[in-house]
């Protein structure tokens, strides 16, 4: 009969090896599952909300230039003409887009000549004076409806939770209802969405 070697050979324990093995399972599993309300929504809240107020910083600069108006493109402005007349003040028009819009075809656009809707992920309140009504919004996520209370659309940047609002003091906060209607500086209720 052979005998045992002095010094035997150590193994990982059984028990150690099946749980490395769950574990790295579960952290692969995790890594494929859609993200809700966690880290990754909060970094993509986060990224929209730099948009936003990168947005209104723009906004002012414009203002600024052009007797405290908010840029507007026409008497019926349109989103992408107005958004176009910030070429002047940012670099890009990358901020324009939020990370979690996802309509179909919908992209991120660095060239504002080739702007279109679906390189826009935010909702405007044309014509209004750069800080005239503080409290007024005047960039949010994307939104259809004026209303005081109205509640963000299912397919909104950041589903019906919420969204964030640029109010025109520069001040940019998550609302979980659009906190007050949305009206230009003449009291009219308009936004131009994409």
């Amino acid at each position: 009969m052979p005998s045992e070697p002095e010094e035997q050979q150590r193994g990982w324990p059984k028990w150690l090896v099946t749980l490395v093995w769950v574990s790295s399972a579960i952290v692969v599993a995790l890594m494929f599952m859609p993200a809700s309300g966690g880290p990754r929504d909060k970094r993509v809240r986060s990224n929209c909300l730099g948009n936003e107020k990168t947005i209104l910083l723009a906004i002012a600069m414009y203002a600024d230039a052009n007797g405290g108006r908010c840029p507007m493109d026409s008497t019926n402005p349109t989103l992408v003409g107005s958004m176009r007349l910030l070429s002047n003040v940012l670099g890009t028009a990358t901020v324009l887009y939020c990370p979690s819009d996802k309509r179909p075809g919908a992209r991120a656009e660095w060239d504002f000549k080739k702007l279109t809707t679906l390189s826009i992920s935010y909702s405007y309140v044309p014509n209004l004076k750069w800080q005239d009504t503080p409290d007024s919004p005047l960039i949010m996520d994307r939104i259809y409806t004026t209303s005081k209370d109205s509640a963000w659309p299912n397919n909104g940047n950041h589903g019906n939770t919420g969204g964030i609002i640029g109010y025109n003091d520069g001040h940019a906060a998550w609302e979980n209802t659009v906190s007050v209607a949305l009206k230009d500086k003449d009291g009219k209720e308009v936004v131009l969405s994409p």
